[in-house]
Order: C-alpha cells, then structure tokens, then sequence
C-alpha cells in the first residue's frame, strides 16, 4: 500500500468526482463541497476526476487523475467522492481498485485512506455503498455547527489513526453523535427469507433513523462557482443556486421532498454575493428546482441583464413563465426553452401530480417564439405506474399540437425553429410516493419509446432522443438496492464484467430489486435515514395516485402487457 505525504498546510483531502472532469467542474455540488472543505483550517483539498475514454489505466478502469499534479489517491489520508448520481457508483469502486485500495471497507487498515462520499444520490440511500464507505454524509452540506462537527470528528480519528500501527476501526464510533454522519458499521440489516429486508438495528448511541442535515439559516452564503475551463460542458459561466426545493410535491421527484422546506434566495442576498464577481460578459447558470417559484425571479434576471451578463436557466414551470420574463430571456440571446410536461394524458397528469393543462403549454410556445426564442425541448417520461398504450400515444398527440401551435407562431416571425423530445425512462426513487411502484420491464420501455419516435420521426421540425435504457436499469438497480447490491457490482467491476450482462444472471436478483411492487408495510434500506417525511405520508399519497388510475377507464389498459 502507498505511503501518505502531508506537505500541505492541512489534513490532505483527495475530493473525487466519480466522472470527466468536463462534467464535475460543471457541477456546481462539487465545485460548493471543494469551496467549504478548503474553507476549514484543518483540512486541505487536492481535487480528483475519473477520466475515460482515450485515458484508461493499466486494468482499463480509467484514470484517475489529479487537478493539480501526479500524485495517487493512496498517497492521502482521507478519500471523499461526491456522488450526485447513482450511475457513477461503480466509478467508486473503480477508483478504488485501480489505486491498490481494498475496496471492502473492513479490509482497509491504519495505512489506508479512509473513504467517505456524500451527495444527493447518497443521501437517499447509502446502503448500495455502504461496504465499501468509512462513513457517508447525509444532506446538504452547511456553513454551521453540523458540518463542522463533522469535519473536527474526522480530524480527530485521522490524527488517532496516524499515530497507530494497527487501528482499531472502532475509532469510527466517533461518529456516534455526530450531525449527518451515518456509519455503515454500526448499522446491522436483517433479511426475511423472501430477501426483504425485516428490521434495522443500530449500535448503542447511533441514531436510527439518522437525520439528514439541511441548509436552512437565511444568512448562508449561495452556493456558486465559477467554470473556466476551456473542456468544461458550462466554460465561462457562472453557476449559482437561486433556489432549494420545490413545493408542488410531484410524485415521482426526489427534490419536491426531500428539500423540503422550500427556500428561495433573496435578491439582496443574491446582489451582495453577486457584488464581488465581474459579471459582464459572462453567462449565469441560475440552478435551481422551483425558479418559476422564485417570488423575485424577474428582478433577479433584470439585474443581471443590466450588468452586461447572460443568464441560462434549467427546466422551469410554465406557470411562470410570463410575456414579461420572455422578452428578457430572449434578449439575453437564449435560443431554447426547456419545458417538462413529463407526461401527455389527463389521467397520468392526475396520476403524477403535476396537473398543467396541455393550453397552458401551448400558450407558453406561443409567446416564446413570438419573443424571439426559436427553439422549444419537451421532457417526457416513460414507464410510469399504471401507464398504458393509450398514455403514451398521448405524448406523440400532445407534441404534434405543440408542433401546429409552434409553426403558426413561427410563420409570423418568418423562421421556424426546432422542437427537440427527450424521451426518459421513469425510475422509482427513495423518498417519493412512487418509492413501492415497480420500475417497466425494459422491453416494455424500448416498446414505448418507439411507440413515441414512430410517431414523430417523419415530421418536420421535431427531433425526438433518449435516455439510454441500459442505463436507466442501472439506475433503477442501484438507486433502491441494498448492501448485496453493492456486492454485486463489485464482483463485477473487479472481473471486467459489463453491468447489463451481470444483471441479467439469477444471481443479481434484478426482479427483486427492480419489477416488483413493493408492500405497503415493507421495511426499505433507506429507512436508516431521515428526510424529514414521514413514510405514511408518502405511502398515502401513493394509494391516492393509484385510485386516481383506476377512476379512470379502470386504469391499466388491455393493450398494456405489463
């Protein structure tokens, strides 16, 4: 095993982003973690990325390589990945592997790293890593006692750790009483024989639940990061988060729940921190769940046009979309607005809990393109509960009238853009209503997708994409797997075995962990954690959305072969 090198001024953190570095410097979640991780006195960050494609290792995992210089992951005393999507998971274990690290956390002695990760994706369910992690950060990194806490137990185990020859991985009950800190060790799972899992039991003085730490004091700085970097997906831009939450509590959104409550930065707040950077001639990425929500959206647009910057926004609501906001989309040069419709039909609309009327869409393309934006992108979902046949027809409808709604308004600016349809595979989540729906076969996902190209590929103006499947089961796989879920990635990365094969072997138990209906009363992996939801709550609003579908036409529909 590597020797460590402590020649910076604190303890060496390798901050791993388990992707290309064109996509963690453009992950404003990564970019925030680095920021207030160097802010602490004792702790020094040396940022890592996995780089595929032309730059594989030896055992053709792909690099792992550092920002600043040559140094390997084993040469530090604290590994740390920032993990936003399931789909980069087995990038964990690669890293790993091809750095000489035992994966297995147990195996790891006084002379390895200790290994943690914290993100989105984790938070809602650490157990797929858990065999492999020290310890995991659950929630939203923030400014106050918690995180602090945090950092000053790891620090005190590192020094303990350092003075050891062999270390006593009890050093970690540390942790006990540490806001956000959830310890695989002190955690024991126990299994029914149908492979459920049946209860949960903590080591004394470990919560279990264990809360999820939030960002709520108002005085907290944005999260916000520059991107320059010529290889970066956002080069020269900005990226700042206006907003954390949202409350309309789609049901099948891991945001709309587990960010709850709701915040909106002020446009003061924003104005002060903003103050500092040299905006003009730069593009702000304004992130956030709910923008159309934001009470000051417009104000905070205007301010930014006036400094001579653009502005880009993510998906937004067309609630809030206004003649107003549009003109001044327009007239920072955007060329495409993102809408999500998600689904097509009255009864899936009722069914997800996002009830927007198709007018109100149409109503919203009329005004873009007569504002000057040329371009409109749909997001659609395949594979939701109860979805039929008829429901997804209902997409290749609802696109075609948007198209007759789109060129009319073209025709009169004398250009027509493109209407672009990005076609997703629904995948149930932890901590969402949909968390007991079982995820569509992907026969069944291929089937529908085609049902919606076939419909639109021979139509001017529209081009219709899609997610990856393959990937989509991955996710799906991972997202609500468990400790044995892990062991199965492992045993597959390790042996250069591709995911898609290894799943379909008996051995991975796919049906279990992907296409079937979960009981009502059953005991979840992710139960170790706590969002702030209660599970009834959720587990009502899920029999609500099932009734809906069976008010309607009887529900599932004979042409239906799910």
């Amino acid at each position: 095993m590597a020797g460590r090198r402590q020649s910076y001024s604190g303890i060496p953190v390798a901050l791993v982003y388990p992707n290309a570095s064109r996509v963690g410097l453009s992950n404003l979640g990564f970019q925030f973690v680095s920021q207030v991780w160097n802010a602490h006195h004792l702790f020094s960050v040396e940022r890592f990325f996995v780089e595929t494609g032309d730059r594989p290792d030896h055992k053709g995992f792909g690099a792992v390589v550092s920002e600043k210089g040559n140094r390997s992951l084993g040469q530090f005393p604290v590994i740390a990945f920032s993990l936003p999507f399931e789909n980069d998971y087995p990038a964990v274990i690669r890293a790993l592997l091809t750095n000489n690290i035992p994966c297995i956390a147990s195996r790891r002695g006084a002379r390895d790293p200790l290994v943690l990760a914290g993100g989105v994706s984790i938070s809602l369910n650490p157990e797929p890593l858990a065999a492999f992690l020290d310890v995991i950060f659950l929630g939203e990194i923030e400014e106050a006692d918690g995180w602090s806490r945090f950092l000053e137990t790891l620090a005190s185990i590192v020094a303990e750790k350092s003075r050891r020859k062999k270390w006593d991985r009890s050093e970690l009950l540390r942790f006990r009483e540490t806001p956000g800190a959830y310890v695989p060790e002190a955690y024991r799972f126990h299994y029914r024989s149908d492979g459920c899992v049946c209860g949960i039991h903590a080591e004394p003085g470990f919560a279990l639940p264990v809360p999820a730490l939030k960002r709520t004091a108002a005085g907290e700085r944005l999260p916000m990061a520059s991107v320059e970097d010529a290889n970066a997906v956002f080069n020269q831009t900005l990226l700042v988060e206006i907003n954390r939450g949202c409350g309309h509590g789609c049901r099948f959104c891991t945001s709309g729940w587990i960010h709850r409550p709701v915040r909106y930065r002020s446009f003061d707040q924003f104005c002060r921190q903003i103050a500092v950077k040299d905006i003009a001639g730069k593009t702000l990425g304004l992130i956030g769940s709910d923008l159309a929500g934001h009470p000051q959206l417009y104000q905070l647009l205007e301010f930014i046009a006036a400094n001579g910057a653009a502005f880009s926004l993510s998906s937004i609501r067309p609630e809030g979309l206004t003649r107003q906001l549009l003109a001044l989309i327009a007239a920072t040069g955007q060329k495409t607005l993102t809408l999500a419709p998600e689904t097509a039909s009255p009864r899936m609309k009722k069914i997800i809990g996002k009830t927007l009327p198709d007018d109100l869409f149409f109503e919203k393309i009329e005004w873009l393109v007569e504002a000057g934006i040329p371009n409109v992108r749909f997001y659609f979902m395949v594979g939701l509960p109860t979805e039929t046949d008829e429901d997804i027809v209902s997409v290749v409808d609802f696109v075609l009238n948007a198209r007759s709604v789109f060129v009319a308004a073209s025709q009169s600016m004398k250009r027509i853009g493109r209407i672009s349809v990005q076609i997703n595979a629904f995948v149930p989540k932890p901590w969402t209503p949909f968390q007991w729906a079982a995820m569509e076969s992907p026969k069944n996902l291929e089937r529908k997708i085609k049902i919606i190209r076939d419909g639109l590929s021979s139509v001017p103006n529209i081009t219709a994409r899609a997610e990856s499947v393959r990937e989509s089961v991955i996710q799906g796989y991972i997202s609500r797997g468990d400790r044995r879920v892990g062991l199965i990635l492992y045993d597959a990365i390790s042996r250069q075995r591709r995911l898609p094969t290894v799943l379909r072997e008996p051995r991975a138990n796919a049906g279990f962990y992907l296409y079937r209906e979960r009981d009502r009363d059953e005991v979840f992996p992710w139960d170790a954690v706590d969002h702030g939801v209660k599970k009834q709550i959720l587990r009502r609003i899920y029999e609500k959305a099932l009734s809906a579908a069976e008010t309607v036409n009887g529900g599932r529909g004979a042409n239906d072969p799910r």
